[in-house]
């Protein structure tokens, strides 16, 4: 039984063999010694008893089974630490497991994230700059346990365990790691609820194009801005091909919720078997007959005197100023950062269009410490009637777990307090705060919470101890303080409310 509830591996290390050779003078390679380290400070020095920390070091890879076991594995942890080298991005099989842990999750409502947090630790041991990094680790915090100076290119080995560098980045990177399994352990005792795979699900799914070289290091960022908000689908290409490529651009336009195209006065790869035609611009190309909705991307600073190639230049001419096929389609000029605060706009406005389409009724249990027990048999006999149930996400930081709270609110349609051995004013300050987030809802137009609810549970000192708001803020109150579990009745009311009887 692993430590961190829901899951049967807490830790999950994923290196190169090549990094845990046996130097002169040593018994243990270098990274069978750091997986020694991390499970002392754990298990030993933090307490956390029952740890299960996967590490692989009979070097069995390459078996089918072995396989399969290695990826039930990494579907069932809690962090999944990437030993980052050069090696590392060289291996196939690290990739590959990379790969699952990232595929299996991105099935799931949040992802690799808690709160605002990633369950993939990047522990850099070689000097690489972000621009190398892998997609899946862009946007993450990367540990230094190599001696390179930082900013400079030098390759950079891993540090002794001795040397006080090693010891304060590890320092950190348990910090990082208790806190994150501690807030695991906060939420219901499950892993998050998957998505459906179905056009239903309430996250957008986003086709981000191809790109040139030069626009690679904008691409990855965007990446990292959009990942915990949107489903990515797999990049294009593969296939190269011609014709299966397009096959393959078709079917990947008709899953989209928004294709995402970045342009410049370069072309980028040349496809094999269609002249003087590039990925970029077939992508493009492509949008403008289709209907998914699409954002095409120049710097507004991108001016037609940079562009050497003149086919070029007049096919983003063409993009920029011809007649419009397609509806939504939408070419942009502005800023970077003014094109990505223009893409989570979008993506906020696609999930709420979602919402209100029918989709299922989404619930946020609001629950202090105190009360978690009744949270959870809240949340389970609502997911029982196959209800969209949300749970807050308290971290021992107050203002992020105050960010969080408001973020969730504004994402929901049913907020349910649970007002049992918590303090009034605790209650009082959640209903300021929820009323605060509606507001700024109106300013948006995008208005999503459709009530307000206060579950009264044992110990409650009752209806009285809630503050008096206006008669125009609505607060539902359901009285399950005579109970000792969450009375059939009080799910029926949520039911009836949803359903408008």
């Amino acid at each position: 039984m692993a430590y961190t509830a829901g899951y049967e591996c807490d830790i999950f290390i994923s290196y190169s063999r090549d990094d845990n050779v046996v130097l002169p003078g040593e018994t243990v390679g270098w990274v069978t010694q750091f997986r020694d380290y991390l499970e002392n400070w754990l298990v030993k020095r933090r307490g956390l008893k029952g740890l299960n920390i996967w590490f692989d070091d009979q070097g069995l890879r390459g078996s089918t089974a072995f396989d399969a076991e290695i990826q039930q594995a990494i579907e069932k942890t809690a962090i999944f630490l990437v030993l980052h080298s050069h090696n590392y991005q060289g291996s196939a099989y690290c990739r590959k497991e990379l790969g699952w842990f990232m595929e299996h999750n991105r099935r799931f409502r949040n992802g690799i994230m808690v709160g605002n947090d990633s369950r993939l630790f990047n522990v850099l041991i070689n000097n690489i700059h972000y621009d190398k990094w892998p997609e899946e680790l862009v946007g993450t915090v990367g540990f230094k346990l190599h001696d390179a100076p930082d900013k400079t290119t030098q390759f950079g080995y891993p540090l002794a365990m001795q040397a006080a560098a090693f010891d304060k980045t590890m320092r950190q990177l348990v910090e990082a790691a208790t806190d994150l399994m501690d807030a695991l352990g906060k939420q219901m005792p499950a892993p998050v609820v998957a998505l459906a795979e179905d056009a239903s699900s309430e996250l957008p799914r986003i086709f981000l194009a191809d790109v040139a070289d030069t626009l690679k290091p904008f691409r990855k960022r965007l990446l990292a801005e959009i990942g915990d908000k949107a489903i990515i689908l797999p990049s294009l290409p593969p296939p190269y091909a011609a014709s299966e490529h397009q096959q393959k651009l078709a079917e990947t336009l008709e899953q989209a919720s928004l294709s995402i195209h970045l342009l410049d006065q370069w072309g980028g790869r040349e496809i094999d078997g269609m002249a003087d035609m590039t990925f970029p611009r077939l992508h493009a190309g492509a949008v403008r007959q289709h209907a998914t909705p699409s954002l095409v991307w120049v710097a507004d600073t991108l001016q037609t005197a940079d562009i050497e190639d003149e086919q070029h230049a007049h096919w983003l001419y063409e993009m920029e100023h011809a007649q419009r096929d397609a509806s939504g389609f939408h070419f942009v000029r502005n800023s970077r950062q003014a094109f990505i605060d223009q893409v989570l706009q979008t993506l906020e406005q696609l999930k709420t269009a979602t919402a209100a389409q029918g989709g299922t009724a989404r619930f946020l249990i609001d629950t202090h410490q105190k009360d978690q027990r009744y949270a959870f048999e809240l949340g389970a006999k609502l997911s029982g009637h196959e209800l969209d149930v949300e749970f807050n996400k308290e971290t021992s930081d107050p203002v992020k777990s105050l960010e969080n709270f408001e973020k969730m609110v504004g994402e929901v349609q049913h907020l349910i307090i649970m007002f049992g051995k918590v303090a009034p004013q605790w209650v009082k300050g959640r209903i300021q705060t929820t009323i605060k987030v509606i507001a700024n809802q109106l300013q948006t137009g995008t208005p999503a919470l459709d009530a307000i609810w206060v579950l009264m549970l044992p110990e409650c000192p009752g209806r009285q101890a809630l503050p008096t708001f206006p008669s125009l803020i609505r607060i539902n109150c359901l009285d399950n303080s005579a109970s000792s579990g969450i009375d059939d009745q009080v799910v029926m009311s949520l039911l009836n409310h949803k359903g408008g009887q």
